[in-house]
Formats: structure tokens, C-alpha cells, sequence
């Protein structure tokens, strides 16, 4: 094995019993069957499911993997079978080096004792010397932030607090391999800013990063390359932005159904809706500044009134940020739809967001804009790219390009 390799699983596979009085008994029967000398059974049995599936990685030293995927696809699962808090089925997974875990908030913390007091037992765990904990006890406490609480119960932290100790805990035992779950997701913003530097800092020392979150804009901020799993099965590895483009076509394919809100079909209800270039061909992709037309088609079932069609782009798989898209606020301007089937165009002569998937979401107002009519949701998606040679920082989270004139002025 290469020297910097520090993980190595091959062909890997965990199931699953969903029954737990069968789950109890086919564990009897597998301990009976190794009794015996006889093999396990690799076949699934009744109720029985596959949460990792031929499974393989590699993850060297210095590299920061992002996990991807939804919920149920084997994340957490692969994780704990890197750890050592389970065992596969079928396969090897090969371990270089001390692992430092972040799997679920609070494990490994007895809620009685006292955050200064769980430190020392998570060293002892880990086979830290007192002294080599001594020295690092004030860094872990101030990364920490828990200022006074740290004498305090752990069963008396929140969620956060918690969070916070279990990361600085890890992050300061000198670990190898970092593994860290989702639970980065309940700290405040300042915390989860500062973790994510920290797990920078460490991948350039050298430590191996794997890191599952469901929010892809710090997956793409902090991973150099990715993994999108699928009902426990890897769909595709490889650079960061080529991982979570895939997730997000995957995922808005599969979503791709437009759904009414209850009520709304008894005013409207939109038959088709997507997306024209400037030469009126429908598209699915458009570069950054050219002329898109969104278009729209609508069977209207009773008489509306001057309806106000409100558009919302919402960027896939980021933080909620909506540009509206909306007819003039006067009556007189917009006009009233009777029964029958009406197309509605949008022309945005020159589109201003940046690279990335958007969505498209609508909501129809009366006379009153208090008055809601109804709600769709997932019109038509958009992906939009970058125009030749348009220079664009993939990792921050932008949403829109604003157009402006550069200057200079030196003194002297």
C-alpha cells in the first residue's frame, strides 16, 4: 500500500433487516452459521436491504472529500463502517492511521459529566497521553467557545454546544482521518465558518477529510473532489463542481414533475412550462447574459381578474435566495384571463445569474395581492453556464452578475 494512501475500501457491502424481531433472529442464525465454521449468508433475506453495495475508495493523505446524495443513500453507513462502529458484510475497508469521528451529536459524551470531564475520557478513549491533553486542553476549550459551561453538565447543552465540543475534541487529538457528518449543521454561522477553515487547515497538513453535508455550497466551498451515492451505491466520484452538477441534474429530473398546490386547480392549472433561447428553440442550458424566454402554458378554469403572475428563481441545492420575476403592480396594466388556454412569455433580454441550476416557482395573485389563487412549484429547471473565457470563483455563493465599469487611481 502507498505510503500517503490512508483509506482503501474495496468492494464493500452493508445490509440491513427493517424488522427488528427478524433483524434479532438472522443475527442468531449468522453467529450460529460462524460457530458451525460455516459462511455468513450474502443473499438478501426477507425484509432485508442493502445500505452500501459493492462499494469502492481511496482517499489519500491531504484530500478533502465531500459525500453527497439523499437522504437513505448510504452516507452515514459508509461512514461508521470507516470508523469501525460497523462491519461489512462483504469487502475490506483498510485504515492508515488515528481516526477522528463526528458522526452524531453528543456520541461518545456521558450527558452527567461535565464538558471538561468528557474531554479526558475522549482522550483516554483514544489513547492520549494526560499530558499531551494538558497542553492541548486550552486550545480545545477556546475552539470550543463554551466559556463557563465547560464545568457545566453536557445534558444542559444545546444542540450547538454540543456540536462544538465533539468537533473541537476531534479536530485537536491529532488525528489522520477526519470523518464529520452532518452535525456541522446546527451550529451558528460563525462556529460552522470557523470549522470549515479548520478542516482546510487541517487537509493542507496533511490529514485525510471526509465530509457529508446536504448543503452543496459548502461541499463545493471546501472539497476538492466528491462522491454522489445512491441507494448505497456510488453514481460518480470525481472532481467537486463535475459531482454536484450531476447530483443537481439527477435530482431535478427526478423532481421534475410540476406540482399544484391544493386549491390552485380550481383557478388555473399549467399544462407546460420551459424555456426558449433568443431564436425561440427551446433550451434546457444558456450561458450567463444571453436572452432566455421563459414560457409558460395555462388552462384557466374560471375568470380570473387581473391576476399578478409572480416568478421565483430559486438557485438548486444553495441557500434560499429568490429574484422575482413579476407583471407591473397597476390593474390597468395587467389584463384578465377568461376560461380557456392562455401562453405567458417572460423575456429576460440579457439573464444575470451566475453559473449553477435554477428552478422556477409561481405564484398567481386576484385584484388583491393578498388574494392567492394558487401556487406551482418545479416549472422548468435552467442550468446556466459561464460565457468563453468568463472568469467565475466556483466556491463562493454568488447568485447574480452585476454589470459595472472597473477603475483604478493610484497616488502618484
Amino acid at each position: 500500500m502507498e505510503r500517503d494512501l490512508l483509506i482503501d475500501v474495496e468492494q464493500i457491502s452493508k445490509k440491513f433487516c427493517r424488522g427488528l424481531k427478524r433483524s434479532l433472529w438472522y443475527g442468531l442464525h449468522d453467529i450460529g452459521r460462524e460457530l458451525l465454521g460455516r459462511d455468513r449468508s450474502h443473499d438478501l433475506r426477507t425484509e432485508e436491504f442493502w445500505a452500501v453495495r459493492d462499494l469502492s475508495l481511496q482517499v489519500r493523505r491531504g484530500e478533502l472529500l465531500g459525500i453527497i446524495g439523499p437522504n437513505g443513500s448510504g452516507k452515514t453507513t459508509l461512514l461508521r463502517l470507516l470508523n469501525g462502529l460497523l462491519m461489512p458484510d462483504l469487502g475490506c475497508v483498510t485504515i492508515r492511521g488515528r481516526v477522528g469521528a463526528l458522526i452524531q451529536l453528543g456520541a461518545g459524551f456521558s450527558p452527567v459529566l461535565t464538558g471538561r470531564e468528557n474531554i479526558f475520557i475522549n482522550a483516554a478513549v483514544l489513547g492520549i497521553s494526560r499530558q499531551e491533553l494538558l497542553r492541548a486542553l486550552g486550545s480545545i476549550i477556546e475552539f470550543a467557545n463554551l466559556g463557563e459551561f465547560i464545568d457545566a453538565p453536557v445534558q444542559s447543552y444545546s444542540s450547538g454546544m454540543r456540536a462544538r465540543l465533539g468537533f473541537s475534541v476531534a479536530i485537536h487529538m491529532r488525528p489522520d482521518i477526519l470523518l464529520v457528518d452532518e452535525v456541522l449543521s446546527v451550529g451558528d454561522l460563525t462556529f460552522r465558518n470557523k470549522a470549515m477553515e479548520r478542516m482546510d487547515q487541517l487537509a493542507h497538513s496533511g490529514v485525510a477529510v471526509i465530509f457529508i453535508s446536504h448543503n452543496l455550497t459548502q461541499i463545493d466551498r471546501l472539497c476538492t473532489h466528491a462522491l454522489y451515492l445512491n441507494k448505497g451505491r456510488a453514481i460518480t466520484y470525481g472532481p467537486t463542481a463535475e459531482v454536484i452538477a450531476h447530483y443537481i441534474r439527477a435530482t431535478t429530473q427526478h423532481n421534475s414533475i410540476i406540482q399544484h398546490y391544493p386549491g390552485t386547480e380550481q383557478s388555473f392549472l399549467v399544462t407546460a412550462a420551459g424555456f426558449c433561447n433568443a431564436e425561440g428553440q427551446p433550451v434546457e442550458r444558456i450561458q450567463v447574459g444571453e436572452q432566455v424566454v421563459f414560457r409558460i402554458t395555462l388552462e384557466v378554469r374560471s375568470r380570473m381578474e387581473t391576476p399578478l403572475f409572480c416568478f421565483m428563481w430559486e438557485p438548486v441545492g444553495r441557500p434560499i435566495i429568490l429574484a422575482y420575476t413579476h407583471q407591473p403592480r397597476e390593474e390597468s396594466l395587467r389584463p384578465s384571463l377568461d376560461p380557456g388556454r392562455h401562453t405567458l412569455e417572460i423575456i429576460i433580454p440579457s439573464l444575470p445569474f451566475l453559473p449553477g441550476h435554477y428552478q422556477v416557482r409561481l405564484s398567481v395573485a386576484g385584484r388583491i395581492e393578498t388574494q392567492l389563487l394558487g401556487k406551482v412549484d418545479r416549472l422548468a429547471t435552467l442550468e446556466v453556464t459561464p460565457r468563453p473565457g468568463q472568469f467565475i470563483i466556483t466556491n463562493e455563493a454568488g447568485f447574480l452578475e452585476l454589470d459595472g465599469e472597473w477603475r483604478l487611481q493610484s497616488a502618484g
